[in-house]
């Protein structure tokens, strides 16, 4: 009787630390567990996908947006272009910093919609004065109708809310710019 109680107190023991394991490890797993919510600040493929191509879209607009200073006497150019290249700068910095995070590295791509040649690039390049101001709205109109589209493409299949939110500001002042720049050209630009 005595060896049944030693085995039956050994098998307490025993059941007694799996059952501690066991609440440790639940304990950790509720610990771990994602908060409410937080599914809505997770990357789906769409949002990755939409970052890479946007910030390399983003770029040849800053680069265009840059070119004024030196080409360009007209106020009105100079702003926008100040404004599209430190809104797109700091776009391009939040998703280069999700990126990283998530361990990717933003890499380069085709030409995309919107996106000048590299001949338009030559003829922006080349020009200033009036003729710049007239070749700057003109691309700078495709160049943003092109991310409008990948913005909305991207943002219904997309599943990050911030970048989501991002894409709405995107298209909203992306479009502003466009009427701005089409004003222009119909007052002779």
């Amino acid at each position: 009787m005595e060896e049944n109680l030693r085995v039956s107190l050994e098998q307490r023991k025993y059941f007694i630390g799996a059952a501690l394991l066991i609440g440790v490890l639940a304990g950790l797993a509720l610990v771990q567990m994602p908060e409410k919510g937080s599914q809505d600040r997770e990357f789906n493929r769409n949002d990755l996908m939409f970052m890479n191509m946007i910030i390399v879209h983003h770029d040849q607009a800053i680069e265009m947006a840059e070119m004024a200073e030196n080409r360009t006497n007209n106020s009105d150019i100079l702003k926008l272009s100040n404004n599209i290249s430190d809104a797109q700068r700091e776009e391009n910095q939040q998703m280069k910093q999700w990126m990283r995070s998530l361990g990717y590295e933003p890499g380069n791509h085709h030409r995309m919609a919107g996106m000048a040649s590299q001949e338009e690039m030559q003829r922006i390049e080349n020009s200033e004065g009036a003729e710049f101001d007239r070749i700057f709205a003109e691309l700078m109109i495709e160049h943003h109708r092109g991310g409008i589209e990948m913005a909305r493409n991207f943002r219904k299949a997309g599943k990050h809310t911030e970048l989501q939110q991002m894409q709405t500001q995107m298209i909203e002042t992306q479009q502003k710019e466009i009427e701005k720049m089409q004003d222009w050209q119909e007052q002779g630009l």
